[in-house]
């Protein structure tokens, strides 16, 4: 309580999110995925010049009838009057239709030819390319502690894609062989960015991990330039590296790993990455059978990722609403969509498992879409499903906000498919 003749103290408020840059990731440690409303470039003079083509546009249709003839026109009747105004309403209505489907048009038509460089975003506002020139903390894995190996994976395309392989030492996991995780990142900045989440699994989670920039990204070559088919075949080469570095350990291998112990983790559009990677292992195993194909991995952990990139176009640009039928291929170019593709993993696949980690104060992929893909998953259950909320958790900032809730929610999601080995490998006896 302030003393008597003093000023009320102002009430606390509470911490401002960090803004989605390199410099304040290094202060608050979180990644920069950046909101794609800010950097579509959908600027006020875009949208006035849409609004004035369109505008243009529907008074040339509406005077093209050529100049009014006044000597042919006659008084009319009171009753052919007031049909006369109606008509001018119905006419401006369509008019007004006309122009706001108009600016809808010239405003998709410009996302339409921006689409890639609004959605991936090597370079965020303030950061650097390279993992080189990241702010000391956010250089290497060795600036916290983390024994790493620096590697290049050359990709299907031939583009080689850099990845820090961060493990447990041997003395670290004599008793268990600790899973491994494959980390899929969002849609901005590079793998140094998530430094103090790789830290913070490693510490709380007692896994390797292994995260690798995309193409275009970090320290991996550009190869043609970001996208889906791009993102895929880079995912793709880093999973194989990872089976074949189990199946044929170094001579001196540094940790322990096994093939039952794999998860695909994605955050924000690398949630988009993981879930289409084991789309497309089974797909794979389909068609070449068990001993011809990668191994599938024992389960997905998705954090704050969405549905479509349909979906998300109409919820970042409401006003493409009256277009929405045309957001599909070929008018987008890199459809994401991960809830097709987590409908085909259930009906084809029963054996794995899936953890949904959602931060309710999300402010650029809606909760609803981690609900929505909740929601099919619950339609054929995998064999286990946990999903989580954290009430103050947003896109970038979920594990931090979350802590200790969220770092027991992920403990006990691993504790439940470490227990469901036993079972699969007494299957497995059985055939």
């Amino acid at each position: 309580q302030p003393r008597r003749g003093e000023a009320p103290r102002p009430k606390a408020q509470p911490p401002r999110r960090a803004a989605a840059t390199a410099e304040s990731t290094s202060m608050s440690g979180v990644a920069p995925d950046v909101d794609l409303r800010a950097q579509g470039g959908v600027s006020r003079h875009l949208v006035v010049f849409g609004i004035a083509l369109a505008c243009a546009t529907s008074v040339y249709t509406y005077t093209r009838g050529g100049p009014v003839d006044e000597a042919a026109e006659e008084p009319l009747p009171v009753a052919e009057g007031a049909s006369t105004w109606v008509g001018f309403v119905l006419k401006l209505l369509l008019r007004l239709c006309q122009m706001v489907l108009g600016v809808a048009v010239v405003l998709l038509g410009f996302l339409v030819v921006q689409q890639r460089k609004v959605l991936y975003v090597p370079t965020p506002p303030g950061a650097q390319r390279s993992t080189k020139d990241n702010p000391h903390r956010l250089r290497s894995p060795q600036a916290w502690g983390l024994p790493f190996e620096d590697v290049m994976i050359t990709t299907a395309d031939g583009t080689k894609v850099n990845a820090w392989f961060v493990y447990q030492p041997l003395s670290k996991c004599k008793d268990a062989v600790p899973f491994t995780f494959l980390y899929c990142h969002g849609n901005a900045g590079n793998i140094g960015h998530r430094l103090e989440n790789i830290h913070a699994m490693c510490e709380k989670l007692n896994a390797n991990i292994l995260i690798l920039d995309y193409r275009a990204y970090g320290d991996s070559e550009d190869g043609p330039g970001p996208s889906q088919a791009g993102f895929m075949m880079d995912a793709m080469a880093t999973y194989r590296w990872l089976v074949e570095r189990i199946r044929n350990p170094k001579e001196q291998e540094v940790t322990r790993m096994s093939e039952d112990r794999i998860l695909l983790f994605g955050r924000s559009i690398g949630g988009a990455v993981a879930i289409h990677l084991m789309a497309d292992l089974l797909k794979e195993r389909q068609v070449a059978g068990t001993d011809g194909s990668l191994p599938l991995p024992a389960g997905l952990v998705l954090e704050n990722t969405f549905t479509s990139l349909r979906d998300m176009a109409l919820q970042v640009f409401p006003f493409l609403s009256p277009v929405s039928i045309l957001l599909r291929p070929p008018m987008i170019f890199d459809p994401w969509d991960s809830a097709t593709c987590l409908d085909f993993i259930t009906k084809h696949h029963r054996a794995w498992a899936c953890c949904l980690l959602s931060g309710l104060d999300d402010q650029i992929v809606p909760p609803m879409q981690m609900r929505q893909l909740s929601n099919i998953l619950r339609e054929r259950k995998p064999e286990i499903l946990k999903y989580f909320t954290f009430k103050d958790g947003g896109h970038n900032d979920t594990p931090i906000v979350g802590g200790a809730e969220y770092w027991a929610s992920f403990q006990k999601f691993m504790m439940l498919v470490a227990e469901s080995e036993g079972g699969k490998k007494g299957a497995a006896a059985m055939e």
